[in-house]
């Protein structure tokens, strides 16, 4: 793709008569519809504009992205930060190790910090959102911190888990947040478990905090949900390939399962890792990695497994587990983190203790040698995930956040 603007994806920005202006920030947003990194974003941004609220997008550029475009419904505006061989802090999901790298990278990272500001500025000027709604309270809620304090515009803040832990492991960050999250009216966690660490690091006011999961692609649900339909013993996680996401202890379970196979999708800077663990094991031939996958492929693999596992630790929200489940596949998860607001262990899926290679065996056996099991587990959170986390609903929760924080209930009642 070249530096010319481009339209993506045959969608108008809405059907509705746009009545509500947002602004989003978002060190990381869909460089293409079919992008997996930060695609509840976009998903979110959609549906809005069904409902009456057009969205405006500040992210950061990236080699062959377009200044401005249009994707979906959203109007992308991305900030240069540096020459284009230097531009890597986004879109790889290790910004916060980038910048742990050295001095060279934190100078990097200031450089991130005043043109994301400063395209930020110019969109307000341009735009006149009524709304800012930052993702991640470093970087994105930063720069809306200080837009908000020079345009008085009110800003939102939602977190996602991996600004949580790095607030967490990193004490001298908590003035930062707290200033950054005392600019915003509303702050927004993904999971239960995200607002709890949020109030235990007293970062923010409890009384501004609120959990509103991010949507499910609704597009996901597919008809072949029956788990008769299913490849027998196969089972599949999808991952970015990090320590965070366990996924070597999935594959030590693999070992006590001689008839289960395993398809991993992903990629990251484990990968090689992973590989070789699974070559030591000698189980090359029942360990498959693909590598990143489109979007659009997914749901055909979720709605083939005979289950889904996400060992994960301390995993901030796990929206792939919504994505298997609304695609009908039974899950199996580790007992942590923000997973427990999707899965209730023994009805909507199975919980093991994280990082206990041999729990996590016994509980995918389990699930392929019963498959009434898997079935009835699999057929609740179907509904679990349609009740909670799909694009409409989640919507609803925001358009009510915002006409709260902005004064807006007349113009959101006519929505």
């Amino acid at each position: 793709m070249n530096a010319e603007n481009k339209n993506i994806r045959a969608r108008p920005r809405s059907s509705a008569s746009h009545k509500l202006r947002l602004l989003v920030l978002a060190h990381v947003f869909p460089r293409t519809p079919d992008d997996t990194m930060g695609a509840f974003l976009l998903h979110l941004a959609d549906t809005l504009a069904d409902c009456g609220i057009s969205a405006d997008v500040v992210a950061p550029h990236a080699s062959g992205l377009a200044d401005e475009e249009t994707i979906g419904a959203a109007r992308v505006h991305r900030f240069h930060y540096a020459p284009a061989r230097w531009e890597r802090l986004a879109y790889a999901g290790t910004m916060h190790e980038f910048v742990a790298r050295g001095i060279h990278y934190q100078f990097l990272f200031a450089l991130f910090i005043a043109a994301f500001l400063l395209k930020t500025h110019v969109v307000v000027r341009a735009a006149r959102p009524q709304i800012i709604h930052a993702h991640w309270w470093l970087p994105g809620g930063l720069v809306g911190a200080l837009a908000a304090l020079l345009t008085r515009t009110p800003l939102v803040i939602t977190t996602h888990g991996t600004d949580i832990e790095m607030l967490r492991r990193t004490r001298w960050a908590t003035p930062l947040a707290r200033f950054t999250f005392s600019r915003a009216r509303a702050i927004t966690c993904g999971s239960t478990y995200l607002r709890e660490q949020l109030l235990e690091l007293g970062a923010a006011d409890a009384a501004r905090v609120s959990v509103v999961p991010m949507p499910v692609n609704s597009e996901f649900e597919t008809q072949l949900a029956n788990y008769e339909l299913r490849i027998t013993n196969s089972l599949l996680t999808v991952a970015r390939l990090t320590k965070q996401k366990s996924i070597d202890t999935l594959i030590e379970a693999m070992a006590h399962l001689p008839d289960a196979r395993l398809t991993i999708i992903g990629d990251g800077p484990e990968r090689a890792a992973l590989e070789e663990q699974t070559h030591d094991a000698n189980l090359q031939d029942r360990v498959k990695f693909l590598g990143a996958l489109p979007q659009s492929e997914l749901p055909n693999y979720y709605a083939r497994c005979s289950g889904f596992v996400l060992p994960s630790i301390r995993e901030g929200m796990g929206l792939v587990l919504a994505e298997a489940l609304l695609c009908g596949a039974p899950v199996v998860a580790a007992n942590s983190g923000g997973v427990t607001d999707i899965v209730k262990d023994g009805e909507t899926g199975l919980l093991f203790p994280e990082g206990d290679a041999a729990a996590l065996a016994a509980a995918i056996s389990k699930l392929l040698n019963d498959p009434a099991l898997a079935k009835r587990l699999a057929a609740n959170g179907r509904v679990w995930v349609r009740e909670r986390f799909t694009p409409k609903r989640v919507a609803t929760q925001f358009t009510q956040i915002y006409s709260d924080v902005g004064n807006l209930k007349s113009q959101i009642s006519n929505l």
